[in-house]
Parts: structure tokens; C-alpha cells; sequence
């Protein structure tokens, strides 16, 4: 028998791994080059996916009026700072941060598109972020930040001019840190986690139930880098006690949520399902399969497991709880942890494809049934108020009077017909006219004579009867009437 001597050909050695066959030296080189190349095509996967991502959110960015919590932003952002303060506190149950990152756009009366592109910036480094973090995690990470970069969710709250954005990137901030710090303490880690929750909860109450899991992460553990993370979590806290804490108490007596149903267990069903898909009849199925990759992610990973459960379950969990005597269960404040369930799915996905390629794909291509659809909804369907405020801005004009009933809602004509149309107004009083409140457009152009009432409720005012100036109009769940000498 001949001895045969280096790495056969592969021509010559068939159904066999060249990698097994090869001499020691040549089978590490064999994987290096095998395991760069699997880690630069992840690489190319997860920057295609953060590009897509960005485009969903940048898409007709512009295209439709601030709804009504922006336009609250907004009309907000154009006081001065300290009116702004004080507005907040007796007017709004949400703390100041937001308000003050919006409020030079708000000042300048600059477009939607650059209105709203602070969120979809931060949006956009949300799923970068967790990109990143996800690029060891094979199959599971890809999914993962494939579903962040296109979840319904993420792109509606992401591309609003609200809070939400920002607690989408801090949410995924602290789970990178977190898992850090588990598998590695750093004394940097305490610095960033005491920025991070001084930020969070002068972004929003949410970041107090972010905390409580972020506590739960230290366990009993007494060593100095634990001392170190809860001190953090208490000097963010005390920071943001010393800048807004009065006025916290202010605004949680001033019933400015109480609209939020306390927590039942529908309710926590299409809540939480609604982090994933706005199609209530899967929301049970869709938890199910999020419960299946928890689980399956605490067993493969126990550091990752530790930040899922404690990061994402533990605040879902005490929102649950505290939304059965106050009003704080609803999927907007969950943004925080809204990651969670799409990991979860990606490890589901991830177990599903190691056992055949085939079940593998069928769940890939019912996600994409499921995602992608409301995800193009998203990003190009005009919202109701979109339609309505378009319709009042072209037929009102210089010297009319604008009015809207019920009266909390005038801040989106005043931004949408005054401010972005660039038309001075000036208040003025109506009677008659039930909690209705309105301006007139341009006071130094002569007067025509012409009130304009839109009523956005769900039942119809009692209009007066006067002589009208324009058909009335229906549209996006509202009502426009143009009534002469009405005022």
C-alpha cells in the first residue's frame, strides 16, 4: 500500500469535508477562511436589513399633517421653556425630554418630514444597534433584526414625533449593556447605565418599569461590580427625582391617562400581541411562539436568557400588574421592551430551521405573510386626520374663523392651518358652540364673516341654524360645517 501524503484533491475524495481529511495546520486555516467568510456574508445580511429598515422609516416621512399627539408636541415645543414646564405639569402626564429635542423644529415651523425625522433617527439606530449586537448570533440574530427592522410596531412609533423612537433605542441600549455586564463588568458599564436611566425617565414613566428588571438583573449579588450597578440605577434615578419629580406628582393627579383601561386578560393578550402583529386574531398563536423562543433562549443562552427575562419580562410583567389599580398597560408603554418578543421569534425560528430547512423556510415565509404587509401599510396610508386637515387647510382663508369641537383638539388646526401654512391668527371667543374654542386667520385681513366648525366627535354637535357658506363636509370620522355670522 502507498503512503499518501498532504491534502487529497478534492477530485479525488468524494461525499467527504476537505476539513476533515486536511492535516492539522491546513484544517485551521480551512476554517478560518470558512468562518470569515460566514461572518462577512451575516455581516452583508444585517446591513442590508438596517438599509431596508431605514427606508421603511424615512418612506413618505412627510407626506401626511402631525396627528394629534404630535401636533400636542409641536403647538408644546412653541412655548417658552419655562411656559413649556409648566404646560407639561398640569396638561400632560409625560416628562419634558421629548418635548425639549422638538421644540427649535417646533419654533422654526419646519415641515413634517423634518419634524418627524429626530424619531426616525433614532429608530434607525435602534435596529443598527441591535444589528450589532446580534451579528454573533447566527440564523436567530438575522431574523431578529429582520423582524425589528420591518415590525408594524416599530416602524408606526418610530416615524411619529413623539417619545417612542427614543425608548426604542434606549430599550435595546440597556439589553446591550446588560448582556455585557453580565458576561463582563467594566466600571465604564455603571456610568452609561446611570445616563441611560436618567435619560429614559425624562423620556418617559416607562423607564421605571425598565428599572425595576434592571435591579432584578444585580440578583443578590454583593459583589462590588453589582454595588456599582445598583448605585447607577439609583444616581439616574435621583437625578431625574431632583429635576422632575414635583412635577411628576402634579401630572399623576391630573387623570391625564385615565383613559388607558386597567388591566384584564384580554387586555394583556392584545397588548402585548400587538408588539409583534395589529392582527388581533393571532395574538394568542403569536405569544405562544414568543413564550416557545423565550424559553428556548434561556436554555441555549443563559447570560442572554438572564437579560431577556429580566429586561423585557419582568417590566412586561409589572406593567401588567400595576395596570390592575392604574392606567399604564398599553402597548405604547411597552416600547422599552418591544425587542423582546421579536428575539424570542427569532430563536423559535432559528430551533425550527435547525431541524429541517424546510420547516425553516414555512416559518420564515408565514412571518413574512405576517410582517411585511401591515409594515407597507405603515409607512404609506394616510392616517384620518391627514385627510381632514388637508380638507380644512383648502377651503379656510385669510379672515375666516376656524373652530374645533371638542375644544383639546386645537392644537392640530392651529399647527396645520396657522403655523405650517404660515398664517398669523389670533383667538377668539365663541357661544354657542359647546366646548368648542377656534382662531381667525390672518385678524388683520378683513373679516369675512365665515365660521368654520370642524366637530371630531363621535356624536354630532347641534349646529345652529344659520345660513351655511360651503356644503357641509364628512370625512375621517369628522364633520365640517361653514356657518355665516356665526360669531
Amino acid at each position: 500500500m502507498s503512503r499518501t501524503t498532504g491534502w487529497p484533491p478534492e477530485s479525488t475524495v468524494h461525499g467527504l469535508d476537505p476539513f476533515l481529511l486536511a492535516p492539522p495546520s491546513r484544517a485551521r486555516e480551512i476554517h478560518r477562511s470558512h468562518g470569515a467568510g460566514v461572518q462577512l456574508r451575516r455581516w452583508w445580511m444585517l446591513t442590508t436589513i438596517v438599509l431596508a429598515g431605514a427606508v421603511l422609516r424615512l418612506w413618505g416621512l412627510g407626506a401626511h399633517r402631525l396627528d394629534f399627539d404630535e401636533a400636542f408636541t409641536a403647538m408644546a415645543g412653541r412655548l417658552p421653556l419655562r411656559g413649556l414646564f409648566d404646560y407639561l405639569r398640569v396638561r400632560d402626564s409625560h416628562p419634558p425630554l421629548d418635548y425639549l429635542l422638538h421644540a427649535p423644529l417646533a419654533r422654526a415651523g419646519v415641515d413634517e418630514f423634518l419634524f418627524r425625522l429626530p424619531s426616525a433617527v433614532c429608530s434607525i439606530g435602534a435596529v443598527a444597534l441591535f444589528a450589532w449586537w446580534m451579528r454573533r448570533r447566527g440564523f436567530s440574530g438575522i431574523v431578529a433584526t429582520g423582524l425589528l427592522a420591518v415590525s408594524a410596531f416599530q416602524l408606526t412609533h418610530g416615524r411619529e414625533a413623539r417619545m417612542y423612537a427614543e425608548m426604542e433605542l434606549i430599550g435595546v441600549g440597556v439589553a446591550v449593556l446588560a448582556e455585557s455586564w453580565l458576561r463582563r463588568p467594566r466600571r465604564w458599564h455603571a456610568a452609561v447605565l446611570a445616563a441611560l436611566v436618567f435619560v429614559g425617565l425624562l423620556t418617559h414613566v416607562s423607564m421605571f418599569l425598565l428599572g425595576a428588571g434592571l435591579v432584578v438583573l444585580a440578583g443578590r449579588r454583593t459583589d462590588r461590580d453589582a454595588w456599582r450597578w445598583r448605585l447607577a440605577l439609583g444616581a439616574g434615578a435621583v437625578g431625574w427625582a431632583v429635576l422632575w419629580g414635583s412635577s411628576f406628582l402634579v401630572q399623576s393627579r391630573g387623570g391625564h391617562s385615565d383613559w388607558i383601561p386597567r388591566t384584564t386578560f384580554d387586555g394583556m393578550i392584545h397588548t402585548f400581541g400587538r408588539l409583534v402583529t395589529y392582527q388581533p386574531a393571532l395574538h394568542v398563536f403569536v405569544l405562544a411562539a414568543v413564550a416557545a423562543g423565550a424559553v428556548l433562549l434561556v436554555r441555549a443562552d443563559r447570560q442572554l436568557g438572564r437579560v431577556w427575562l429580566c429586561c423585557v419580562l419582568v417590566p412586561a410583567a409589572l406593567a401588567a400588574l400595576t395596570g390592575t389599580v392604574a392606567p399604564v398597560l398599553l402597548d405604547r408603554t411597552l416600547t422599552v421592551v418591544s425587542w423582546g418578543p421579536l428575539l424570542a421569534l427569532g430563536v423559535l425560528v432559528d430551533a425550527a430551521a435547525s431541524r429541517s430547512r424546510l420547516l425553516g423556510a414555512i416559518v420564515v415565509l408565514v412571518l413574512v405573510a405576517v410582517m411585511v404587509p401591515p409594515a407597507i401599510h405603515a409607512v404609506t396610508e394616510p392616517s384620518a386626520p391627514d385627510r381632514v386637515l388637508r380638507h380644512v387647510e383648502a377651503v379656510t382663508g385669510p379672515g375666516d374663523v376656524v373652530a374645533i369641537h371638542p375644544g383639546g383638539r386645537l392644537h392640530e388646526l392651529l399647527w396645520s392651518v396657522g403655523v405650517r401654512d404660515s398664517q398669523p391668527y389670533q383667538p377668539v371667543s365663541l357661544v354657542g358652540f359647546g366646548d368648542s374654542t377656534g382662531f381667525v386667520l390672518s385678524p388683520d385681513a378683513p373679516r369675512t364673516g365665515h365660521l368654520w366648525i370642524l366637530d371630531w366627535t363621535k356624536h354630532a354637535l347641534p349646529v345652529p341654524t344659520l345660513p351655511r357658506c360651503a356644503p357641509d363636509w364628512s370625512g375621517g370620522g369628522a364633520r365640517l360645517y361653514c356657518l355665516v355670522g356665526g360669531h
